[in-house]
């Protein structure tokens, strides 16, 4: 009997023990795999981190680079200064950068240092690689010419008329440098270095987990442990290098990201220990196989919290996703659908929408001059006025239906219809919405409308027309709305047939120069200068500027015609130059394009250079809408002209909303007074405006010009008003050069 229990309790506790080793076998088994998935997870999410720090340490090294191509201009013709104004220009570049030191080098590798004088670095690299291949170039740590102190040199070439003339270097301590790409993901596990193609680590950060120094190769002194030494380096070898590899390095296992920054052939790799970055599986899989050895109800807790933390870490990992995506998904702003997010709202509502079952309609909303809202408000009052537009928008939407704000105060809206009542109606319920929620300012809305009627159509293309319409709406003083037809499809077709002419068109000199006189209001018969005006001639035919202008603007071909009319303008001053005749000012307008462009004036003093024509002889004209969108660049582009000597003026003054305290601080030498406020001579009120322009502009120095002139009796007011200049049909026309040359130099008349 007790030998049957024993066998019986000894068959319990087989079947038990198999029971629980089964548990334990299954519970090892799924945590391994389970392991494996987490790990691949976390190098996925390490290697988007990796390049998101590459990307930063690129932004960080370029912003120094830049800052010294901002000096280079005042370099140009360094070499013709005197010893004191080379060493005083070095001395306020220097203290002005923030670097330890800035040193110019010119074309045979003599070097002048703002703290320590002369020397020859004709042998540096930073020297060599910027001077023969005319790149940006930074070094790594070295002990300089001029100090035993570890630095790193910032290279940019100097032009002088096309030509690499010099190099300009800053110097940087490299304890600075490392700070630059120290990095903090991971909680500071990680750390990155900058590599060459050859995995030679060239610059190490002050958090080095690896404990090396700069010239240690890591793919000769590490071991790999995923993929051969020869995949690695062609990995590291190609164009836009980027990657991963694993390695034993002093019996600690890694994991490395790399990618290149285009610096100096650079790439970061940012390296961190597989312990590390699989913290959280291992961790897990630990405490089960100890629990799993207690017993099997502690394994079976233990997958449970396996499981349990195994979700929690997807979750995690899913949601660091959706807030990535949601980034990219959302306007910041008003937190409302981003533009691409838009685009891909409406082709999955074409997608699921049924044929015959609805009717869309996309509109283009624009409001009418906003800039003033923030002039008048401030910009966060502003910003503000935009979320609540959104707000209302998005409450008005129904199902399928989206929209999205594209830029500023643009917004595209996408809603179903049945007739035109329908939009009517829409529209009429948000302009009222806002007339009676914005208290703040009277928005003035504009809306062009899109009748679909094929969903498979590009959505851009659909865009495209719904902007068209709009553009269509000419200043109002209330909302209003415009449809797309089939005349604005004709204009579209137009549109990019010049887009696809323009190119060639300049090439072959179809675009030519006209000059419209400017005349002296107090001697009516005196010329004192002309406006360039571009004319485009094809198949013998001039095609109308505002039928080309309006595109170039917005195609951004407006910055290459620009050069070319100022170009013209140039080679003719050169001939009347050469000819001895007086010379006048010819004005030049540039578009805004232009202001964004860092070597705007530089090019248009290297013109006058090439044709050897003094600046003084040009004016810049800009528009006033331009000319108050964005002041602190505006300063720096106007005190840039007038540093070189060119003549400035502010165009269609008076049109727009602006500010005087900008005014006052900007270096202006002429006002254009708008042409619409001599619509009514008689205009009380218009006359006062004109007056009160012509009144500030002498208080400021500045010269005043009126444009549109057409009768005597508008000439009669100016005069009357002191106005200085004039320009309009009832004195001359725009006309050929040879004409204004006629018309100028009949009497062969020489510099005085």
């Amino acid at each position: 009997m007790k030998s049957a229990i024993k066998s019986g309790k000894m068959k319990y506790i087989a079947v038990l023990s198999l029971i629980t080793a089964a548990f334990v076998l299954i519970s090892v088994f799924y945590l391994f795999g389970v392991s494996i998935v987490l790990e691949e997870d976390n190098r996925i999410y390490f290697d988007e981190i990796a390049f998101e720090t590459a990307n930063t340490v690129e932004s960080r090294l370029n912003n120094l680079l830049n800052s010294i191509r901002n000096y280079s201009y005042r370099f140009t013709e360094f070499e013709g200064l005197t010893e004191a104004e080379q060493n005083t220009l070095l001395h306020e570049t220097a203290n002005a950068s923030g670097f330890h030191d800035f040193v110019y080098i010119n074309a045979d590798g003599n070097a002048l240092s703002a703290r320590y004088g002369e020397a020859v670095l004709s042998n540096r690299d930073y020297f060599r690689n910027p001077f023969l291949l005319g790149t940006d170039y930074v070094s790594v740590g070295i002990v300089g010419h001029f100090t035993t102190e570890v630095m790193n040199m910032f290279s940019v070439p100097v032009l002088s008329k096309g030509e690499i003339s010099g190099v300009l270097s800053g110097a940087l301590e490299s304890v600075y440098v490392k700070e630059l790409i120290n990095t903090d993901t991971f909680d500071g596990k990680s750390s990155s270095y900058i590599m060459n193609s050859e995995g030679l680590i060239l610059l190490i950060p002050n958090n080095d987990i690896l404990n090396i120094d700069a010239g240690f190769s890591l793919l000769e002194m590490a071991e790999l442990t995923s993929g051969s030494e020869d995949a690695v380096f062609e990995l590291l070898g190609a164009n836009n290098a980027f990657g991963n590899f694993s390695f034993t390095f002093e019996n600690e296992n890694y994991f490395a990201s790399f990618k290149s920054i285009g610096i100096s052939e650079w790439m970061v790799i940012t390296v961190i220990r597989t312990g590390d970055i699989a913290a959280v599986t291992f961790n897990v899989f630990g405490m089960v196989v100890i629990f799993t050895f207690i017993s099997m109800l502690i394994t079976s807790v233990a997958i449970i919290i396996l499981g349990i933390r195994h979700w929690v870490f997807n979750k995690k990992f899913r949601e660091t996703s959706d807030e990535r995506d949601n980034f990219k998904n959302t306007d910041l702003l008003t937190g409302g659908p981003s533009f691409d997010k838009f685009i891909t709202n409406v082709v999955d509502i074409f997608d699921k929408t049924e044929p015959d079952t609805g009717t869309y309609a996309m509109i283009s909303m624009d409001i009418n001059k906003f800039r003033t809202v923030n002039d008048h408000l401030g910009h966060d009052e502003g910003s503000r006025i935009l979320i609540k537009l959104s707000e209302l928008i998005q409450r008005n939407l129904t199902e399928n239906e989206t929209y999205t704000r594209k830029n500023a105060d643009s917004f595209y809206i996408l809603i179903k219809y049945v007739s035109d009542i329908d939009i009517f109606g829409r529209l009429d319920t948000l302009i009222n919405d806002t007339y009676y929620q914005v208290e703040e300012f009277k928005l003035i809305l504009s809306f062009g409308i899109y009748k679909i009627d094929d969903l498979t159509m590009d959505v851009r293309s659909i865009i495209d027309r719904a902007d068209l319409a709009r553009r269509t709406i000419k200043d109002n003083n209330e909302s209003s709305y415009a449809f797309f037809d089939d005349n604005m499809l004709t204009k579209i077709r137009e549109e990019k047939r010049i887009e696809s002419i323009m190119e060639f068109a300049l090439e072959s000199n179809e675009f030519k120069v006209y000059l419209q006189p400017k005349y002296d209001l107090n001697n009516h018969t005196y010329i004192i200068g002309a406006e360039a005006l571009v004319r485009w001639f094809r198949d013998g035919k001039m095609i109308p500027p505002g039928g080309f202008i309006p595109i170039f603007e917005r195609n951004g071909f407006i910055v290459k015609i620009d050069r070319f009319v100022f170009e013209e303008v140039c080679k003719q001053q050169k001939i009347w130059l050469n000819r001895g005749y007086e010379m006048r000012t010819i004005s030049v307008n540039m578009s805004r394009m232009n202001l964004q462009e860092p070597r705007f004036v530089r090019d248009l003093y290297e013109i006058c250079t090439k044709y050897n024509v003094p600046t003084k002889y040009f004016e810049i004209e800009i528009t006033e809408s331009v000319a108050f969108e964005n002041l602190e660049t505006l300063t720096r582009v106007f005190n840039e002209l007038k540093n070189y000597g060119f003549h400035i003026s502010i165009d269609d003054f008076g049109t727009g909303y602006s500010s005087l305290n900008m005014l006052k601080n900007l270096p202006v030498d002429v006002l254009k007074i708008d042409r619409s406020f001599l619509a009514d001579a008689k205009d009380e009120r218009a006359n006062n405006i004109i007056s009160h322009v012509i009144s500030l502009a002498l208080s400021l120095h500045m010269k005043t010009i009126c444009e549109g002139i057409e009768t005597e009796e508008q000439v009669n007011l100016l005069s009357g008003l002191n106005c200085d200049m004039a320009q309009g049909f009832y004195f001359a026309r725009p006309m050929p050069i040879d004409d204004y040359e006629k018309l100028l130099y009949s009497d062969n008349k020489v510099t005085s």
